[in-house]
């Protein structure tokens, strides 16, 4: 259950309803994770972190074109969580809690969230669900997680389903917790929505989330760390929305810079971080190009998946190619070997500010 501008949002049965409280440019799409705000055709909503003046929107101009503000009408008038921004150009823009809300120019399906993390200023709109104090959720590789106060990502076991029974008995015994720590909760705490708080035989209490019996895997040294899947296979990581999938044609490969994403034969990928029409001006016309850099077409039927998607050929060509976060991915001819990253920043610093071209890097942490 968690709360969505006021209103009480409690699975996907009562989302209809609740939107009905919305404006009518907004929906809630209510997941494992909270309530993601999408508008009226089911695309997502994103916060500007550079907002950071009450009221006003600072993406304007150029920044528009890419994440165009969600329109509120004329007449549209602040109720609850629900204001109205001026923006520069006149417009009124919809803003919630305070902050503008916007759309991502190359989301091109329903549901795609390419501009989550771009820039590290970019975030799609999520209400969490509502944790105790001391707890958190945080983005992973593996998708959007509990963590405890260090950002550590906490755990459950597949056999401990629904220990919410006073006569229930923990799986994780003697040497099972030299390993793994039980997530303790305050000795005043007490239940809250999908929270619960177990007696345990030690005389301690632990947190349950939604059923499950909360833990800590006592060797993840760092957040982002999933080191306990690999402990016994009734481990899983608390996921509350898996992360996006990749098609079967993405592989992950280790590399200088960490994992990267390759082709099916392991060759890196590589997006263009920059101004490519200067770079083809100032340093590598298209022939160049295509002479270093190999994009991928896009077989007919292939459809999304997560972030990566067809995008239009940035060079023109005839085709869609695939594009990661709604930028067209290559291949560098001189990587031979799986995680080769021979094309890192390779036209870095020409034609604009950017680094060039850049491997397509799986990071642990989102949060990086």
């Amino acid at each position: 259950m968690l709360l969505l501008g006021g209103w009480l949002i409690s699975g996907a049965a009562s989302a209809a309803s609740a939107s009905e409280r919305l404006p009518a440019e907004v929906r809630a799409r209510v997941s494992g994770a909270g309530a993601y705000l999408t508008d009226a055709q089911g695309r997502s909503l994103y916060f500007y972190a550079q907002d950071s003046r009450p009221g006003k929107s600072d993406c304007n101009a150029e920044c528009a074109k890419a994440w165009p503000p969600l329109l509120a009408p004329t007449g549209a008038a602040a109720a609850g969580d629900w204001s109205i921004v001026n923006r520069d150009d006149g417009a009124q823009q919809w803003a919630w809690r305070g902050r503008p809300l916007y759309g991502f120019a190359k989301d091109n399906y329903a549901g795609a969230m390419l501009g989550d993390g771009v820039g590290s200023a970019w975030h799609v709109a999520l209400q969490p669900v509502a944790v105790p104090p001391g707890l958190a959720m945080r983005s992973i590789y593996l998708g959007r997680v509990l963590t405890d106060a260090r950002g550590h990502s906490l755990y459950w076991r597949r056999d401990e389903v629904d220990d919410r029974a006073p006569t229930a008995k923990s799986k994780c015994q003697r040497e099972c917790l030299q390993a793994w720590t039980p997530l303790y909760a305050p000795w005043m705490a007490h239940p809250q929505g999908d929270w619960a708080v177990l007696a345990r035989d030690d005389g301690q209490k632990q947190w349950l989330f939604r059923g499950h019996r909360l833990y800590r895997y006592e060797n993840d040294l760092k957040p982002g760390d999933s080191a306990g899947l690999s402990e016994d296979a009734n481990w899983e990581v608390a996921v509350l929305d898996a992360a996006a999938p990749t098609p079967s044609w993405v592989t992950v490969q280790n590399s200088d810079m960490g994992e990267v994403f390759a082709d099916a034969q392991g060759h890196t990928l590589y997006i263009f971080n920059g101004q490519l029409d200067r770079t083809r001006q100032l340093m590598c016309d298209d022939n160049c190009i295509q002479k270093n850099w190999r994009m991928l077409p896009v077989p007919p039927g292939a459809k999304p998946a997560g972030d990566w998607a067809p995008v239009d050929s940035p060079l023109g060509t005839k085709g869609a190619v695939w594009g990661y976060k709604g930028n067209a991915v290559y291949t560098h001819t001189r990587d031979r070997e799986p995680g080769a990253i021979g094309g890192d920043a390779w036209a870095t610093g020409v034609g604009g500010s950017g680094r060039g071209w850049v491997p397509v890097l799986r990071h642990r942490d989102n949060d990086e």
